[in-house]
């Protein structure tokens, strides 16, 4: 384990001024500083002590919370898994995700070992060291979007040396339940602050130091200790570029987290993907977006899912997401037959416009139940009785897109319970396809329509925050099964445009970054 030098400490009973070490590996790192003080100073330096003495032989990933906001430019360097500022709590998320299922793999492999000795002892196979860094712990703590990870935040400080994590945080005040985690810290500093503060901190009075950034205070062999933190340079903007050119042919195993910055859209797809995609040969799985945590395609496959459904708020993305699919069926199956079924809102209208001949615009039941007839789909039924002249007629492969509102009220009723589940039922055979691009609660609580519906549905697309929607309207929906409890721990919350993927017959839910056209 390497001893990192991130300053000089006043040794005022040898007259000198030693060298102030750290390491890492085998201690968590407390740092408590006013405005200016030099905290994120700290950090940058121990980041590129870190990298002035990498080894390529073995794992170590660094994951940064920027709360503060003033580490971006170091996201870049070697081992930097991850840096992420807490405008996204996605990303927030999938940094404890990740921390913890490598914590997991650490522990498998280090047999109820402590990580110092497998670190530094002759095993070929050691586990990596993790590194959790937290800039402006009070902003983290005071945040509600992150009060789901405090818990977890408190078992990596308490567990995590001997599984190989460490954490580092830095803070303005003991405030906001920080003081609850100040006693899993065995090195702290202390930059310009109140003897009080520092009583709190170390446990006994300190004086106050000079004033001046970077100057603080520590406690090494019992006794206080004035320190002044290096700069990791003499001018940042200048020498952290070549710094990092300097180390960018080290090649170290650390996996980079890629977060995605603004809207996900085909001209950069594959600067978020992760791995290789060569696209879909077949025609029939669009893409519709990446996995919110592995960055890999979401796929609809069409050979197996017939029937489609979009939940989600107004203004949330559903039309995106609707385009995006009708677009692919247009672009790679032109001979299929699109049926848009739209209601006085006219949302499907531009659609239907920009479709090939043979396409046709329904707006209400009566004209729905007459085209189904009349092409021979699917019987019409009047007050009851089937239509006993009705013939069964050969179709082409036809698209069924269907937003009217009018089918979760009583006047569409029949055709959600009766009618599209006996043709999604034959929609393998007869190459049919349902896309409920609006769903809605069922008026009336008909419960026997809503189970028809919700049985017909093979992959559902939800553009709302999954455990509200959940506890709330989508209650009976094909959601409806999920805990909301569950979800709210295990998600964060949607930004606009963005939703869940649900393929019901392998219960799979996925989060997703939609593609934006």
């Amino acid at each position: 384990m390497k001893e990192l030098a991130i300053g000089l400490y006043d040794d005022l009973d040898d007259q000198t001024q030693p060298v102030l070490t750290v390491c890492p590996e085998r201690e968590n790192i407390f740092l408590i500083g006013g405005h200016s003080s030099g905290k994120t100073t700290f950090i940058k330096t121990l980041l590129v002590r870190l990298h002035e003495s990498l080894d390529t032989d073995r794992e170590r990933d660094v994951f940064i919370l920027d709360m503060g906001g003033n580490l971006g430019r170091y996201r870049e360097l070697n081992t930097v898994a991850a840096c992420f500022d807490n405008s996204n709590e996605e990303n927030i998320r999938r940094v404890f995700r990740t921390v913890e299922s490598k914590l997991e793999k650490n522990t498998r492999l280090l047999n109820s070992r402590q990580f110092s000795e497998v670190w530094d002892g002759s095993d070929a196979v050691k586990p990596a060291h993790l590194l959790l860094i937290i800039d402006n712990i009070n902003s983290f703590l005071a945040d509600e979007r992150f009060e789901p990870y405090q818990e977890l935040l408190t078992k990596f400080c308490r567990d995590g040396l001997s599984k190989g994590l460490s954490v580092i945080i830095t803070a303005s005040d003991l405030s906001g339940g920080v003081s609850r985690l100040i006693g899993y810290f065995s090195r702290r500093f202390a930059l310009e602050g109140s003897s009080d503060k520092y009583l709190d901190v170390f446990g006994m009075r300190i004086s106050e130091p000079m004033h001046c950034p970077g100057r603080g205070v520590t406690v090494l062999g019992g006794k206080p200790r004035e320190l002044q933190i290096f700069l990791p340079f003499m001018n940042e903007e200048q020498d952290l570029p070549m710094f990092r050119q300097a180390l960018g042919e080290i090649t170290v195993p650390t996996e980079k987290l890629t977060a995605f910055d603004g809207d996900l859209t085909e001209a950069n797809f594959f600067d978020y993907l992760s791995g290789e995609y060569d696209g879909d040969a077949s025609g029939d799985r669009p893409v519709v977006g990446l996995d919110y945590y592995d960055h890999f395609p979401v796929t609809v496959d069409l050979h197996e899912a017939h029937s489609i459904a979009i939940y989600g708020k107004k203004h949330f993305g559903k039309t995106n997401l609707l385009t995006l699919l009708i677009s692919y069926i247009r672009k790679n199956h032109p001979d299929y037959r699109i049926v848009y079924f739209d209601d006085g809102r006219k949302q499907l209208l531009e659609l239907y416009q920009r479709s090939p001949k043979g396409c046709f615009y329904l707006t209400s039941t009566e004209e729905m139940y007459d085209f189904l007839d009349s092409f021979g789909y699917a019987a019409k039924m009047e007050r009851g009785v089937i239509n006993k002249s009705f013939t069964e007629k050969t179709n082409p492969p036809t698209v069924f897109v269907l937003q009217n509102k009018m089918l979760f009220q009583s006047a569409g009723g029949q055709l959600l319970k009766n009618v599209f589940p006996r043709m999604t039922a034959a929609a393998e055979e007869k190459k049919y396809w349902f896309i409920y691009s609006d769903v809605r609660r069922i008026s009336n609580n008909d419960r026997d329509t809503e189970s028809s519906l919700n049985n017909s549905i093979a992959v559902a697309f939800l553009l709302d925050n999954i455990a509200e929607f959940v506890s709330d309207r989508g209650s009976r929906s094909v959601f409806g099964e999920m805990d909301p409890k569950e979800l709210r721990t295990e998600y964060a919350r949607c930004e606009l445009g963005d939703g869940y993927y649900y393929d019901i017959e392998s219960d799979e839910l996925k989060k997703i970054k939609f593609i934006k056209v």
